[in-house]
């Protein structure tokens, strides 16, 4: 399992990765999906040179996948000696479990409605995954193009699933993400009650770009409201 507070989802270059290594975010996220406006080619040269930038400045690595083989995702892991791989697209637990019996840490993206949900609803798009060793990261459902735009969850839903069905001891916190930006994140923590949050458009200008200034904006909202608080 991977434990980190911020990440920061569809970096492009070396210096998107020095603006998340001084706001004091501690994740960065790799995306590997061809249909992405941020999309990396997975074994090319800024690929790399990104990677090991991030490893350099401690910073946790996540390769973003959507409905890549196993084997594929394999390749790229054992490439890039990523921290997590995140599994984005409709993957099934057998191909989650595969990935885990090979060493690869995995965050499962949970890929919710925007609408008011009960706790019930919520947990039930959670329970094909609710044996597996994952971290769970709550995502607004974005339809073929897979996250990443800008929609946002119904927090208060998230609150009342996250109090009927609080993780078990030894699990890892759930992450927020979905339409996360520097002016209503505050406002998602205290809603939610997360301690971990994924952004990628909130953090952007003009969208696909990353923004030093948001970034550095976006973590000093997070740190103010404490998401990191118990830890």
């Amino acid at each position: 399992m991977i434990d980190f507070q911020i990440k920061i989802c569809g970096v492009r270059s070396e210096a998107d990765v020095h603006a998340c290594e001084s706001a004091g975010a501690d994740c960065v996220g790799l995306n590997f999906y061809p249909q992405s406006i941020r999309y990396l080619a997975p074994h090319s040269a800024i690929t790399k040179s990104i990677n090991e930038a991030a490893k350099d400045a401690k910073i946790a690595r996540v390769g973003l996948f959507v409905n890549e083989p196993v084997a594929a995702i394999r390749r790229v892991q054992d490439a890039l000696q990523l921290d997590a791989v995140q599994l984005h697209g409709d993957e099934t637990p057998a191909a989650a479990r595969q990935l885990i019996d090979a060493g690869v840490a995995i965050i499962r993206a949970i890929r919710l409605s925007t609408m008011p949900q009960s706790p019930e609803q919520i947990q039930n798009a959670i329970l094909p995954w609710a044996d597996l060793p994952v971290t769970l990261l709550l995502d607004a459902d974005a339809g073929v193009k897979f996250g990443g735009g800008g929609k946002q969850l119904d927090w208060p839903s998230i609150a009342a699933w996250n109090l009927d069905f609080p993780r078990l001891p030894g699990q890892p916190d759930w992450i927020l993400a979905g339409g996360l930006h520097c002016d209503n994140v505050a406002d998602a923590i205290r809603t939610s009650g997360t301690k971990r949050v994924d952004v990628a458009s909130g953090v952007e200008s003009p969208k696909g770009t990353k923004s030093a200034e948001l970034i550095q904006k976006f973590v000093a909202e997070c740190r103010q409201r404490g998401v990191d608080a118990e830890r």
